[in-house]
């Protein structure tokens, strides 16, 4: 992709489903503008989808959201662009819906809502003009407080991410046992088979894994020589993460790519850290939860930081997964035991000298 222009799958179809999103939200039809920001209009990041603000104007209001379209004429692209609509508009939905019923709502700050709210995941591209569109929600406080990722990661701000992913993991090990049948639409959705599928979401999971490091360079200067001598065989041992064959029965659907990148933190009026939000679900699928934590922790936290706190992170992590798993009706000391999760963090442990 990077020898030739990438353009993205802009069309009618994009416009109209904004304009259908705006009269969803309350504008007048037909008394409305719709622009777009031309800075984040221009970016992509290279690999699945470009993103830019659409401004919807009328009614004496304004409202604003993120737009996610494929780039044109890259199979790859596509097929991952689809993965994350499916997270969004079935995996996440059913989610949320298991939560509800079980009396953790949204408003109760207890479960797992870290997401964007999304408006909007669809693509089609066998229609006469390919429609593909994301639209989430835009929240100016979120985009103010992003996080700077030259700052070195610290426990604050590491806390609130296992904190979620436990969440997260604890919700898939609720549902395999309590609702198998929808479960499984979201487990054969997130299986990747031999073949092409696999190939390209390995890919994926490479390229990202280089560029974060290359992102992280000048923070773990110091470190360049370790990661390099490590890094081909974490990435094998992440591979190995995504294959159900050897890491059930402890399977999950994870996030698949998580790094500080793919976090937007917010903060109060005294900068405390107080939620985040993960971003970019294209790489989700059913793997070992080993995957998103080894991944965190090798990308985004320097060697120090993993001596002195993954103990009581991975411990903290734990915690939230079993009051979560406890709050949906299921055991974390007999469905993913902390021995259990320390054993398979053990491998990566090792690699990573912590």
């Amino acid at each position: 992709m990077a020898d030739r222009k990438i353009t993205p799958m802009f069309n009618d179809y994009v416009y109209e489903a904004i304009r259908q999103i705006a009269v969803e939200q309350g504008f007048t039809p037909n008394l409305f503008s719709v622009d777009f920001d031309e800075e984040t209009r221009l970016e992509c990041d290279g690999y699945v989808s470009f993103v830019f603000k659409a401004i919807i104007n009328g009614d004496d209001r304004e409202f604003t959201v993120w737009c996610k379209v494929p780039p044109n004429g890259d199979k790859r692209s596509l097929e991952l662009f689809k993965r994350e609509c499916f997270f969004y508009r079935e995996t996440l939905h059913g989610f949320y819906e298991f939560q509800a019923e079980k009396g953790v709502p949204e408003e109760s700050g207890e479960g797992f809502y870290a997401t964007p709210k999304c408006y909007l995941a669809h693509c089609n591209t066998d229609a006469p003009e390919p429609e593909a569109l994301i639209m989430l929600e835009y929240n100016e406080a979120f985009e103010k407080w992003d996080w700077d990722k030259l700052e070195p990661i610290n426990v604050e701000h590491t806390r609130l991410v296992m904190e979620q992913l436990g969440r997260l993991h604890a919700l898939s090990f609720a549902m395999k046992e309590q609702r198998p049948e929808v479960f499984d639409q979201y487990k054969r959705a997130g299986v990747v088979v031999a073949g092409e599928q696999d190939s390209a979401l390995i890919t994926l999971l490479k390229e990202s894994f280089d560029r974060a490091l290359i992102t992280m360079k000048t923070r773990f200067e110091s470190e360049q020589e370790r990661i390099v001598a490590v890094k081909d065989a974490v990435f094998e041992s992440l591979k190995k993460c995504c294959d159900p064959a050897t890491a059930e029965p402890y399977c999950v659907v994870t996030h698949g790519d998580c790094w500080i990148n793919n976090f937007i933190y917010s903060h109060n009026e005294n900068n405390v850290a107080t939620g985040v939000i993960l971003t970019d679900w294209q790489s989700s699928r059913y793997a070992s939860p080993i995957l998103d934590l080894c991944y965190f922790f090798f990308i985004s936290a320097g060697e120090q930081f993993r001596q002195d706190n993954m103990d009581s992170l991975l411990h903290h992590y734990h915690g939230s997964l079993a009051d979560f798993l406890s709050k949906l009706g299921g055991d974390a000391s007999r469905q993913f035991p902390l021995t259990t999760l320390l054993r398979l963090m053990k491998p990566y442990r090792d690699l990573l000298g912590s």
